[in-house]
């Protein structure tokens, strides 16, 4: 009697396993516009991702890399949803990491029955980005250096504040009346020459300066650089053909050296461009030096 029990247990336990009814999933699609605060459209390329708050998919998180989506729909992500009560995270990130918009919305409140889509809006913010240190050896006499670091405090006296009280004079290079002035402020993307009365090291704080677009003048421009050291064909592309030549300043030596574009390169002094220098850059005419360049 007991084996036959077991054996009625056995069967009723199978066939409640095979009748429990299993949530199957279904494809959807989320789309939308993504704008700063101001309402403008970002700029394409942005990574968008989503997920399933409350399931678990092997391909999660979905991926899709904003476009323009006529008429006027920015990202379109394909996803997986059971029930209409899912909830679904979006996140998008500029390429360079600096701007971020996410929001977490409920299938059923953000569907379009007309086009069968959920519809989710998203606003990009421009993130915090982390401090970074930099320092540089200054040698007694002329140096010639640039910013490449952005900070809140652009005064002369704060930028230049590790080597307070050994330092006589910051100037800057005017190109309309190829004069040199007395520099009360620095900005990256500028050279500033520092007379240094005592060697040490030249050491602030701020945030990477990635990217430059600096208006040249027909003639000598003392210039800046980025965060990012690079080849001299690749950081002045934006400008081939249009300077005769590049110039920086040997600190140690106290005079120049050159690069001249197209010379052999026995006949070039430097073939890089280095953070935290300063350069002259003769421009055949009036030209803008962009960086990135494409």
């Amino acid at each position: 009697m007991k084996k036959r029990i077991g054996i009625v247990a056995l069967v009723i336990a199978i066939v409640m396993t095979v009748t429990v009814p299993t949530a199957i999933a279904a494809s959807m699609t989320a789309m939308g516009t993504i704008k700063y605060e101001n309402g403008d459209t970002f700029p394409y390329g942005c990574d968008c991702w989503m997920e399933n708050v409350e399931e678990e998919y092997s391909s999660e998180p979905w991926h899709y890399t904003s476009e323009s989506l006529p008429p006027f729909y920015d990202y379109q992500i394909d996803g997986e949803y059971v029930t209409e009560d899912n909830h679904f995270h979006i996140w998008i990130e500029s390429p360079d990491g600096n701007w971020f918009g996410e929001y977490t919305v409920l299938y059923s409140e953000a569907y379009n029955s007309d086009m069968e889509v959920i519809l989710v809006d998203i606003i990009m913010y421009e993130q915090e980005q982390p401090l970074e240190t930099f320092n540089m050896d200054l040698v007694t006499g002329w140096n010639l250096i640039s910013m490449p670091l952005t900070t809140d405090e652009n005064s002369a006296s704060a930028v230049l504040g590790s080597i307070a009280g050994n330092y006589d004079a910051v100037k800057s290079y005017n190109a309309t009346t190829d004069l040199f002035e007395d520099a009360t402020t620095m900005d990256p993307g500028i050279g500033y020459f520092v007379h240094v009365t005592t060697a040490y090291t030249w050491e602030y704080d701020g945030t990477a300066y990635e990217s430059m677009n600096a208006d040249l003048s027909q003639g000598l421009n003392m210039v800046g650089w980025t965060n990012i050291s690079a080849d001299i064909p690749d950081a002045l592309s934006s400008i081939d053909g249009d300077y005769r030549y590049i110039a920086r300043w040997d600190a140690t030596s106290q005079s120049y050296e050159v690069y001249l574009p197209g010379a052999p390169a026995v006949f070039n002094d430097f073939t890089t461009i280095e953070r935290g220098q300063g350069y002259f850059i003769a421009a055949a005419s009036s030209c803008t030096l962009a960086y990135p360049y494409s």
